[in-house]
């Protein structure tokens, strides 16, 4: 193989200038029966190379083999000098978890298959050739976030091809000893404020610069250097912004005026200087009198559910310009927004999601069994998520639990009621900037700041539905209740998050998409254009999202292809999509 994929810095919202890409070649092996020992893993012969991000199911490892196996290795040597500072390894994603060896000695280990994690590995390394050994392990237990992967060994329904292993981006970071781990910013629009918090590696009394600029209209403008101390690894800063003569939309986010603030960080010490290059947005989502406003304004969501898959590559993103052709074709169609479903993405996406304006719904991928195990893991990694991805303003809305996914019989079930209030709370405690969808779909607890409805049998023929919203709220839209026993709606806004599923009859009696197929452009659209009116016109609603952007596998229910093909006229679908509701906000 020659080709090297993804060699773009992986967080440009986190940026350092002093790094190296591991992606490309790696020695990669099945362990069949999970019996190799970590001096095996150092020092056998390997049978296979894969192409790093890419987990060996897709075509784009250049292994492409779907059998699951629990164990597996990679192996890799690379050349670094160490020139007296320290060294990160950080992982983008490995499902699902992953021990990590440098030269022979364990370096680190972390559970969880769709968060990032950094590593330091200064110790465990040499000047020149040093070599980096990989275990993942990924069995089919369903107490853990599995989203749409398959743990039958089989694709059925709207469950995939599992992924398991390197499935994001590996890099080295260099740094001094003294650096930045995280930096939180939280803006407040109502007094044109940001708070910075900065989290760095030392916890003795270490002094940090941060300066924030952006340009507006041609014209550059600072907002100051700010001095911060940082006591016990923490310390943190105001930003002020003026008042400024001009309208607001210059500075603050939102889709149509992806405005963002750019900030440097340096961390100073007698060990050097640690640069990170980072921005933010100043934007707020919040709710007032069942509708939600962004920017304290009234906006409606007009979103498509996009389960983030390729054809050759799966789960990973095959190039940073497949990445914003999507967001192109989402705003060409006329949505203002996605719902990453059952997906922690790559954070490029995010990324250009904030450059383009895109409104994102981040969601966690679901787990299939509740126990104790399901509940720390998904809590583990709700928090990396968070954390990682907090300062993206494209980010609107969490989504810990998808459709009872993983809570079957929280309905009456106590516990699992519970562990729903605790996910929004949880959510709520570490980020006051944007809104929780408790459990998307139905059998809601009454917590959550969305009533979020699926309703797939909602068609031309139907469009009376909502006319008596009270009797929907107090029942169900399907066949499952709105709201679990004992909770009730409570004034939130209403979207209706996933509706429509529509297939084309291709002949393909195995693919499938909800209720009948349609067999033309014009059949398409009227069925899609009376329903999405419909929402749009009664005033129900605060925002929809359509499903699906794009066939996946075999649910080929897509507004496009797999290979991004547009199903219908894109012209047409945007009069559909977003003109539409324009013509009912007069």
């Amino acid at each position: 193989m020659t080709d090297l994929y993804r060699t773009e810095f992986p967080r440009p919202d986190f940026k350092r200038e002093d790094w190296m890409c591991l992606n490309g070649e790696w020695e990669f092996q099945f362990d069949w029966e999970g019996s190799w020992s970590a001096e095996d893993g150092l020092h056998k012969n390997y049978d296979s190379i894969i192409q790093v991000p890419f987990c060996y199911q897709s075509e784009l490892s250049g292994i492409g083999n779907e059998k699951d196996c629990h164990v597996v290795w990679y192996r890799k040597k690379i050349q670094v000098e160490k020139a007296d500072r320290t060294i990160l390894m950080k992982f983008g994603a490995v499902d699902y978890q992953a021990s990590v060896w440098v030269n022979g000695m364990l370096t680190g280990l972390h559970e969880g298959g769709h968060t990032s994690f950094s590593i330091d590995v200064t110790e465990a390394l040499k000047d020149g050739e040093n070599t980096i050994v990989v275990k993942a392990e990924d069995y089919q237990n369903k107490d853990k976030p599995r989203g749409k992967q398959t743990w039958t060994g089989e694709k059925f329904g709207c469950w995939y091809t599992s992924c398991t292993g390197i499935w994001q981006s590996v890099w080295l970071e260099f740094v001094p000893k003294v650096y930045l781990n995280q930096i939180k910013i939280t803006p407040d629009l109502k007094s044109l404020t940001a708070v910075c918090e900065l989290f760095v590696s030392s916890y003795d009394i270490t002094e940090c610069v941060v300066i924030p600029h952006m340009t507006i209209d041609g014209q550059d403008y600072d907002f100051g250097k700010q001095q911060v101390i940082c006591r016990n690894g923490y310390g943190k800063a105001v930003i002020a912004f003026p008042d400024f003569d001009l309208r607001r939309d210059k500075v603050y986010w939102k889709p149509e005026h992806p405005n963002l603030i750019d900030v440097n960080v340096t961390v100073q010490s007698h060990y050097g200087e640690d640069k990170v290059d980072t921005y933010f947005g100043m934007r707020s989502i919040s709710i007032d009198k069942g509708k939600i406003l962004l920017n304290q304004e009234e906006y409606f969501q007009r979103l498509v559910l996009d389960q983030g898959y390729w054809k050759d590559s799966l789960l990973t993103p095959p190039s940073e310009e497949a990445i914003i052709e999507d967001i192109k074709l989402i705003k060409e169609m006329g949505f203002n927004g996605v719902r990453k479903h059952q997906k922690i993405e790559d954070p490029i996406f995010y990324y250009h999601a904030d450059k383009m304006g895109l409104l994102v719904w981040g969601e966690l991928p679901s787990s299939y069994e509740y126990n104790d195990n399901m509940v720390k893991r998904s809590i583990k990694e709700m928090i990396e998520f968070v954390e990682r991805d907090f300062n993206h303003p494209c980010i609107v809305t969490w989504v810990p639990l998808n459709e009872s996914w993983g809570v079957r019989d929280i309905q009456e079930n106590i516990m699992q009621q519970n562990y729903a209030e605790m996910m929004t709370y949880l959510l709520k405690s570490i980020d006051n900037t944007r809104l929780v969808s408790s459990n998307d779909g139905w059998e809601q607890v009454d917590s959550t700041d969305i009533c979020a409805l699926h309703d797939y049998i909602y068609t031309p023929d139907s469009l009376g539905k909502y006319d008596n919203m009270h009797d929907i709220l107090n029942g169900a839209v399907e066949s499952r209740m709105i709201f679990a026993g004992g909770h009730e709606y409570q004034g939130q806004p209403i979207i209706l998050s996933e509706y429509g599923g529509i297939a084309f009859d291709n002949g393909n009696d195995e693919a499938w998409g909800y209720l009948s197929k349609v067999k033309s452009e014009d059949e398409f659209l009227k069925r899609l254009g009376l329903v999405t009116e419909e929402i749009i016109r009664c005033r129900k609603f605060s925002g929809f999202c359509y499903t699906q952007l794009t066939d996946v596998m075999q649910e080929e229910n897509g507004l496009l292809t797999i290979e991004r093909k547009p199903k219908v006229s894109m012209k047409k679908l945007k009069d559909l999509i977003g003109m539409k509701f324009y013509e009912y906000n007069l």
